[in-house]
């Protein structure tokens, strides 16, 4: 239940395919972890609409990394999303969002885990 920004992809583990960011050292990584309220928003929400955009298979339990090319796909997506779909309190959209942006500045990634 917590989004993951790589700052640098120097120095980090490979879990199979992807980058191991949540063993990534905090110099190099930055996370945000997720209310339970915010997870299950996103869970029941958002997960789909990510999965489509950005070709991860991401479910409850599951983690997958989303690389800087595919974060341009995810900012769009979160920019287009409907007036009123995310409930005032949450932060993790925003937080997604700046991840993503990030990501593609520094040519890097991130990954949700779930």
């Amino acid at each position: 239940m917590r989004l993951y920004l790589a700052k640098t992809l120097e120095g980090l583990s490979m879990y199979g395919s992807i980058y191991n960011l949540g063993s990534g050292v905090p110099d190099k990584v930055e996370d945000y972890a997720m209310e339970y309220q915010e997870y299950k928003w996103m869970l029941d929400n958002l997960i789909d609409r990510i999965n489509a955009s950005c070709d991860t298979l991401l479910d409850d339990g599951d983690v997958d990394y989303i690389g800087a090319e595919k974060c341009k796909d995810l900012v769009t997506l979160l920019e287009n999303l409907p007036d009123g779909f995310v409930p005032e309190d949450y932060k993790v959209v925003t937080v997604l969002k700046d991840f993503a942006t990030r990501a593609i500045e520094y040519n890097t990634g991130i990954a949700i885990e779930m």
